[in-house]
């Protein structure tokens, strides 16, 4: 009876044993597929590129033209027969020509000018007066085309009632203090900004007061030029610029 006893009592903690053996295995094993969350893979910024000057549908005086472009997440390098590497190139301008879309040949128009360039600005010399377009291509090495495209392109008229100032900051200063300009005249400012280290802009207004806002341009720290383009006050009279940055530099925006 005691022998019998001590057998059952064996059986019964191996059971135990390996029911808990079984539930330890079955936990392990829970765990073992949990899933993890896959990280988020962020894709590669496009290049692009914008005309910032001049603007759509702008009047600019006839003779030299500059084309100025904001460009991000690509770097300009001289074309100089590297291969073709992601995020490099250079740029193509063109005058009064269609832009190439043929990804395996170079972007050279069929008609029209371009230029090749890894500046942020390209002048056109002797522009004629009349309508023409102006655009600007990223290119590879190669010189083919990024694809998806990546361009931009403005109609703009040469002549007619448009007006070029030449305006130079230097020394924390203006080289003038009177800018006349006919009544509705599209202006092109030439700005030079020779303060090295320093930013200014130019910007006009009604009266000193400034209440009302007839352009604004773009800071840009110096050594650097900008072209702004903007169209003068309809009515005549005495109106007001400054450098928003230092509003010491200032004079009368004479419209006549």
């Amino acid at each position: 009876m005691m022998r019998l006893k001590r057998l059952l009592i064996l059986t019964l903690v191996i059971g135990c044993v390996a029911l808990f053996s079984g539930a330890v295995a079955q936990e392990g094993y829970g765990s073992s597929t949990t899933a993890t969350p896959t990280a988020n893979v962020t894709p590669t910024t496009e290049a692009n590129v914008t005309i910032t000057s001049p603007e759509e549908g702008a009047s600019v005086a006839a003779g030299n033209v500059t084309v100025s472009v904001n460009l991000t997440n690509f770097t300009l390098v001289e074309p100089t027969g590297q291969p073709n590497a992601p995020g490099e190139g250079h740029l193509h301008y063109y005058l009064d020509a269609v832009v190439p879309t043929n990804a395996s040949a170079p972007a050279i128009p069929e008609t029209g000018g371009y230029v090749i360039s890894t500046n942020t600005s390209y002048t056109w010399e002797n522009v004629t007066a009349g309508a023409h377009n102006f655009s600007v291509q990223v290119v590879n090495n190669d010189h083919t085309p990024l694809i998806p495209l990546v361009f931009d392109m403005v109609n703009v008229t040469v002549g007619g009632n448009a007006t070029v100032v030449n305006l130079t900051a230097e020394n924390i200063a203006f080289d003038t203090d009177t800018i006349t300009v006919p009544a509705g005249a599209n202006v092109t400012v030439n700005f030079n900004n020779k303060d090295s280290g320093i930013p200014h802009n130019f910007a006009v207004y009604d009266s000193s007061l400034r209440s009302e806002r007839i352009f604004v341009g773009e800071i840009i720290t110096g050594p650097a030029t900008i072209n702004y383009t903007f169209t003068a006050p309809s009515e005549p009279g005495t109106y007001y610029f400054q450098c928003d940055v230092h509003p010491s530099m200032n004079g009368d925006f004479i419209v006549e």
